[in-house]
């Protein structure tokens, strides 16, 4: 399911790159660096975007379903090889033939923005729409019918690093393989977190002015984010552990993780790393937080990125500083997200506080 152009490092331009054949079909490829990809295609012609899928996502067969209805293919892809969204809807009834894909980390969270459909695999069908998703693995061969005018907002992410992720929250190495549930209910309050999670995640994929696309820092922190939100909501091997109730972490891991935390804090953490750290699960260490300090790691960690940016802008130098390059070198992503917390934590603007020596003067 590798976007096209990744595996030889290319990028999407150049009319020697495998998408250049739809320019006639609304290709409109751009790339802001080597790895970002961004893709919106549309097609009138079925052949053509079964093409275009086998070649971006995973080799399928598409089929009409019925006789009724005309085929309008779009297709919208942003992000990176092993995590991406991508949007599919063909107007019309049409079924998916996955085939089998070997040595594939991949996994995709498939929900339904507009219609409804069916999952079929190993003979078990699984019926998905707004308030029901379902998790695909990749490997076997695989089904997806679209039904009347269903169209899905999907993302991919790595199975590996899932797994990865899933230990450091536990704060010990898994003993048997992360196998995950193929329905996902979205009704519940779980549910309803991880649709919000994801949501906020395709929008950041697919902003032209988002962080993600120039700091490498905030994709790490954006993936390992949407990772554990997917790892808290969805049913897994894991998911009674990670959920069950735990003993608060002692002072002694607690002052462990502020440590880190404090020689750390310009890295893209996530609450997972700062536990896998001190040497403790992250739930064990939001409860010692919580007992101890009474805030939580990342709550910690924003306070005191926040206290280096208040010192970092009463030091700069107006005339060459920006509050930007400040943020991002205190470790924030996401600028309205800074100014937000900025103001609420100082009761000004940052670059009130950038400007303070020239109002002295």
């Amino acid at each position: 399911m590798t976007p096209a152009g990744r595996e030889n490092g290319n990028n999407l331009h150049g009319e020697d790159h495998p998408l250049s054949q739809y320019a006639g079909v609304g290709a409109k490829p751009a790339a802001h660096d080597g790895s970002v990809i961004d893709l919106t295609i549309r097609s009138t012609a079925l052949d053509e975007m079964e093409d275009l899928t086998s070649t971006l996502v995973s080799p399928n067969k598409l089929r009409p379903l019925t006789r009724n209805g005309t085929f309008n293919g779009l297709f919208q892809a942003h992000g990176l090889p092993d995590f991406f969204t991508f949007a599919t809807g063909y107007g019309c009834s049409v079924g998916v033939s996955i085939q089998h894909e070997p040595n594939d980390e991949r996994m995709g969270f498939v929900w339904a923005r507009k219609g409804h459909g069916q999952f079929i695999m190993e003979g078990r069908k699984h019926e998905f729409s707004s308030q029901r998703g379902i998790v695909m693995i990749a490997g076997p061969p695989r089904i997806l019918n679209y039904l009347d005018d269903c169209e899905t907002s999907i993302l991919v992410m790595n199975k590996r690093k899932l797994a990865e992720q899933c230990a450091k929250l536990l704060g010990y190495d898994l003993d048997r393989d992360l196998a995950l549930d193929t329905a996902f209910d979205l009704s519940g309050a779980h549910g309803q977190s991880w649709v919000r999670l994801f949501q906020y995640a395709t929008a950041e994929l697919a902003s032209p002015h988002s962080l993600f696309r120039h700091v490498p820092a905030a994709r790490q922190q954006l993936e390992q984010t949407v990772l554990t939100g997917f790892l808290l909501s969805q049913t897994h091997t894991y998911s009674e552990a990670l959920l069950r109730p735990q003993s608060a972490a002692v002072p002694f891991y607690v002052k462990r993780a502020e440590a880190y935390i404090e020689a750390h804090f310009a890295e893209p953490l996530s609450l997972a790393e700062i536990a896998a750290q001190a040497g403790v699960s992250a739930r064990s260490l939001q409860n010692g937080f919580q007992a101890f300090r009474n805030t939580t790691p990342m709550a910690f960690l924003r306070s005191f990125r926040l206290s280096r940016a208040q010192r970092a802008l009463l030091q700069a130098d107006p005339n060459t500083a920006t509050v930007t390059e400040i943020a991002l070198a205190c470790g924030f992503n996401h600028m309205g997200e800074f100014a937000a917390a900025y103001r609420n934590a100082f009761g000004v603007a940052p670059s009130q506080t950038l400007l303070a020596k020239v109002r002295a003067s």
